[in-house]
């Protein structure tokens, strides 16, 4: 008696309608979750609020000041090394920030959005022994990857920082108040 031996092959060519419809279902799950994630990317919250801990320091005219205590970041939009928020989308956002000195020093601050000054504050002439500090708060639409952060201004040669635990604290806050 002989031996019969069947062979099933397979091509790759051939492929079943069952085969396919597993593909277009897969395809489809996998769209549906990028979607979702895109969704919610633009639905999470975006909102930073950094501080100048426990220092005091001079820096000159045109300087960022870097807000290195970051106290909340969501998103992690704001950049605690270079003091830099960096918008993540479209959308009308507000910033807020406070700004410290003491004695007879000076303090002059801006709001910088892609080198346009959106507004500014500080402190000059302050007496001496005396505490002071300077807030402003402002509104302004950004493009997504436009860059927001606070610098010294050319009112002063230098400007003073004093930012203390027990005293009063530099401050910078940023939120995204309406997408789109």
């Amino acid at each position: 008696m002989c031996a019969t031996r069947q062979t099933f092959t397979k091509s790759i060519q051939n492929t079943t309608s069952s085969d396919e419809e597993l593909m277009e279902k897969r395809l489809e799950l996998l769209e549906t979750k990028i979607a979702s994630l895109e969704n919610e990317s633009k639905t999470q919250p975006v909102l930073f609020y950094a501080i100048v801990n426990s220092r005091s320091f001079t820096l000159n005219t045109d300087s960022t000041i870097v807000f290195e205590t970051v106290v909340i970041n969501e998103g992690y939009h704001y950049n605690k090394y270079d003091g830099v928020f960096l918008a993540p989308q479209d959308g009308i956002y507000m910033f807020s920030w406070t700004v410290s000195s003491v004695n007879a020093n000076c303090i002059m601050t801006e709001l910088v959005v892609e080198e346009n000054v959106i507004s500014s504050t500080g402190e000059k002439e302050v007496d001496n022994g005396v505490y002071s500090s300077a807030s402003m708060t402002a509104i302004c639409r950004m493009k997504k990857d436009e860059h927001a952060f606070v610098r010294t201004t050319g009112h002063t040669g230098s400007n003073y920082i004093y930012s203390q635990d027990n005293v009063q604290r530099t401050s910078f806050l940023g939120i995204l108040i309406k997408a789109g």
